[in-house]
């Protein structure tokens, strides 16, 4: 990717820092003044706080003298199920604010930069590792530079895997210039996985994602709200997995935006991948 990247990483999680080291070996780092390191069109940047609480990125970036094009959040996921995981998402809340963030906001996602890293992952996943999007979900929401966190999970022992931050590490410093057509998805679960399976099967990326949790905080604001931040193209609902009256909701609201909806079939066939 030509434009400025910032990746942003934090003391206070484990993965990040990990992740953060593996990108300091590979690649040369020039320190700048101690606010941040920079590599080609890199800047690693290390906050102090939490980064689903951060507010007003973008303003302390601009207070270093960056203007990225784009920011990658270095982060640790946790999931109960303790399944090992290299995942990427989109960070906003569809209803009440629970992890960092406001209520009913949506940062502005970065659909072609999301599928270009968790296509590298895909590519050569470490072992033992599931390569998942995941469903929009907590903060920061008031940025208006496009972004996506970058994680690894699920428990303590991946957060500190070196092989797992070096997957994680090359696939943000291999991210390219993508402009695939970006699409929203609703319904599946909280790794929406026919979502991913279209991401990384065919060329559509994917902006902003609601899983079936979150159908019944979606209504017409929150729907354009996630368009407008996703630059969407399209629409793909996981039909089974939303009530009908979710499913009718959803689409008359599509509807009124213009937003065409496809179904996984039509999707596949006027979206092939080109091996």
């Amino acid at each position: 990717m030509t434009g400025d990247i910032v990746v942003a990483a934090t003391r206070t999680d484990p993965a990040s820092i990990n992740i953060a080291e593996r990108l300091m070996e590979l690649a040369s780092w020039v320190d700048e003044d101690g606010l941040y390191h920079r590599f080609e069109n890199y800047s690693l940047v290390i906050f102090s706080e939490k980064l689903i609480t951060l507010r007003g990125v973008e303003e302390r970036l601009k207070g270093m003298g960056l203007s990225p094009e784009l920011i990658v959040f270095a982060s640790r996921h946790q999931a109960k199920d303790g399944t090992p995981r290299l995942c990427g998402h989109f960070s906003g809340n569809s209803g009440e604010a629970v992890l960092g963030g406001t209520s009913r906001e949506l940062a502005v996602a970065a659909p072609g930069a999301l599928k270009s890293f968790i296509s590298n992952l895909a590519r050569d996943p470490p072992e033992g590792f599931e390569i998942t999007v995941e469903a929009t979900h907590h903060g920061p929401t008031d940025l208006t530079v496009p972004s996506f966190f970058a994680e690894i999970g699920s428990t303590e022992a991946e957060w500190s895997n070196p092989d797992a931050g070096t997957a994680v590490a090359k696939s943000i410093l291999k991210i390219e210039d993508l402009n695939p057509p970006a699409f929203l998805g609703f319904g599946g679960g909280h790794y929406v996985n026919r979502q991913n399976r279209l991401l990384i099967e065919t060329k559509i990326a994917f902006g902003h994602l609601f899983s079936n949790y979150q159908a019944e905080d979606l209504d017409f604001e929150m729907i354009e709200q996630a368009a407008r931040k996703s630059g969407a193209a399209g629409a793909y609902l996981d039909r089974k997995s939303l009530r009908s009256a979710e499913k009718r909701k959803i689409s008359e609201a599509l509807a009124e935006i213009g937003i065409e909806m496809m179904n996984e079939r039509e999707i596949r066939e006027r979206y092939p991948l080109d091996l």
